[in-house]
């Protein structure tokens, strides 16, 4: 009993030496990028800009207005979209309260409306042309949050992600982005981000870390099962010739389960459905709008399978034999990453091997490990270090895309053999879903489940082979010309960017006196001359309010100081 003792003592001391030194490194960043953007402010002011985020089209990467929530629920902190509570004209209140948004991670519904709303990300942009030392030349590049001119009306900056470039053709294909060159007959390739900037994009779908109080009492609910759980989101395996899985089932209740719960009742039995494009932020619900049935039914009818996941985790092993795997499925595919004890990692898909590297595993250190297979590539972090380089990218096919199985409703597992191991902060993510229309799905079929109660949409994402059968708009096309680019936003589903903007403000020789620029440039083309720079830090998050936290106005609270934490750089 003593041994056993001292051991988890020696864990917890180990545990929390560890959060001492990650927070020091969180306070050292967070200064240093905060130094480096007051220097950039007072220094090179004629070379940089600054500007504030107005809406959600960049979220979560960047916030525009927003309430901060942490979930009674589960305890997730996560933010819900508030631009409906200022009045765009004026920049003043609009009469408008967000009343509702829906957790992330667990799914209950929260009550925000008397949560204050704070001012969006202040975000410090270098102008194009120019050149600084440690920031590069800002000439517009693929991937950059770019503030431009919107092309319809240019007294107006907007703020999105570059995404084609001149001279190519941009696909929209069930998620993804891919392009062709101009005019050429040749395949279009999938477009691949710097791993770097994917983590920043990555949503949350599932951290272990939160769970929710009404269904922690039902072992049906949980969500990774198949090893003990000697403490909440701690689990262990012991030595075994076979292999051991702890798989992930995506456990949704659907808003019908989660009412039953608020009023007492069983919220029956659970049952696994697909990872969707879900996202906290555009849950937000104001009673004055609840006839709109499409805004109505944002919170749950977020409804494109994604099958582009990150899965990142905590392991320790214990002996310096055997081997751990975890894998991630899409389509049914496995895709894999496998590593001996003796520090050789292998990456694999539906069983073929794509290479290997060595990475720096110990028995008995814990290591922090982030397997990906975004973009049609996989990726391994080990530590923060990259052992394969930008990942090691797999072909499929455009005209193809591969339809969910019975095997993506478990999408997620990590198993050991011949080794002891404990695997611990575990957290599930899925990369951006860019819709083929702002605010519509991308399916003709899904229009139908708007008007029906939740309960059948959670039906159809239960069944993948109901699901794969729905019937997908073609893919979306956007030649560019040279000298011109296209935007999207991040919150893709419901950013107003190339996607749905017109020609308003074009000349054509039937109404020559309407419109202004004779360029002929298509309503998604974004012309050099109206690009102002690409956004590399956000300077000024919104106020951290602190104890004794007095509510002073309706969105004012103090006292508050500088959230630091949140000043960071852009990807």
């Amino acid at each position: 009993m003593a041994r056993t003792i001292a051991a988890t003592t020696t864990r917890n001391e180990d545990a929390e030496a560890d959060a001492r030194r990650q927070r020091r490194r969180d306070r050292r960043e967070s200064i240093e990028s905060l130094v480096v953007v007051v220097v950039g402010f007072l220094v090179l002011s004629l070379e940089a800009e600054g500007y504030v985020i107005p809406t959600g089209s960049m979220a979560p990467t960047l916030l525009g207005r927003h309430k901060e929530v942490q979930c009674p629920q589960c305890g997730w902190t996560f933010q819900v979209n508030a631009a409906s509570e200022v009045d765009s004209e004026e920049g003043g209140a609009s009469g408008l309260r967000v009343r509702s948004g829906v957790c992330g991670n667990c799914r209950f519904p929260v009550r925000v409306d008397d949560a204050p709303s704070f001012a969006g990300d202040r975000v410090y942009t270098l102008k194009t042309d120019v050149s600084l030392p440690g920031l590069g030349r800002s000439e517009p590049r693929r991937w950059d949050v770019t503030v431009f001119k919107l092309p319809e009306d240019p007294e107006i900056r907007y703020i999105k992600r570059l995404v084609g470039m001149p001279g190519e053709t941009l696909r929209i294909r069930r998620g993804d982005l891919w392009r062709s060159d101009l005019d050429d007959a040749t395949p279009p390739v999938i477009l691949r981000r710097p791993p770097r900037q994917s983590l920043q994009v990555n949503i949350p779908v599932y951290d272990d870390g939160f769970r929710p109080r009404s269904l922690a009492g039902d072992p049906r609910w949980r969500r990774w099962t198949g090893w003990n759980e000697p403490a909440p989101g701690t689990y262990r395996a012991a030595a075994d010739d076979d292999w051991r899985e702890l798989r992930y089932r995506h456990l949704v209740p659907s808003p019908e389960q989660v009412e039953a719960v608020a009023e007492g009742r069983l919220p029956g039995a659970p049952r696994a459905s697909l990872v969707t494009d879900f996202c906290a932020f555009n849950t937000d619900l104001a009673p004055q709008k609840l006839d709109d049935v499409r805004v109505a039914t944002r919170p749950w009818f977020q409804p494109h399978w994604v099958g582009d996941l990150a899965l990142s985790l905590r392991l320790e092993l214990a002996e310096a034999t055997g081997a751990v795997r975890i894998d991630l499925i899409e389509g049914g595919v496995v895709n894999r990453c496998e590593i001996d004890a003796a520090g050789r990692a292998i990456l694999s898909r539906d069983g073929a091997k794509l290479g290997e590297a060595a990475v720096a595993i110990k028995p008995g250190a814990a290591v922090d490990l982030t397997f990906a297979n975004i973009d049609d590539r996989l990726t391994l972090w080990v530590d923060g270090v990259l052992p394969f380089g930008d990942g090691l990218a797999y072909e499929t096919r455009f005209e193809e895309p591969p339809p969910p199985t019975a095997d993506d409703l478990a999408p997620a597992r990590v198993a050991i053999r011949g080794t002891s191991a404990v695997v611990s902060r575990l957290v599930l993510k899925r990369d951006v879903y860019y819709t083929l229309d702002p605010a519509e799905p991308d399916s003709d079929d899904l229009l139908e489940y708007r008007l029906k109660p939740p309960g059948a949409l959670f039906d159809l994402l239960a069944d993948p082979a109901r699901y794969a059968g729905l019937r997908w708009r073609k893919p979306r096309e956007y030649p560019i010309e040279p000298g011109r680019y296209m935007m999207l936003g991040d919150n893709s589903s419901w950013s107003r960017d190339g996607r749905a903007w017109t020609r308003v403000d074009q000349t054509t020789p039937t109404a020559p006196d309407r419109g202004w620029d004779d360029s002929g440039r298509e309503s998604w083309e974004v012309p050099r001359s109206l690009v102002i720079g690409r956004a590399f830090t956000v300077y000024w998050p919104h106020f951290q309010p602190v104890w004794p936290a007095v509510r002073v106005s309706r969105d004012l609270v103090l006292p508050a100081r500088p959230n630091v934490e949140a000043v960071r750089w852009i990807y």
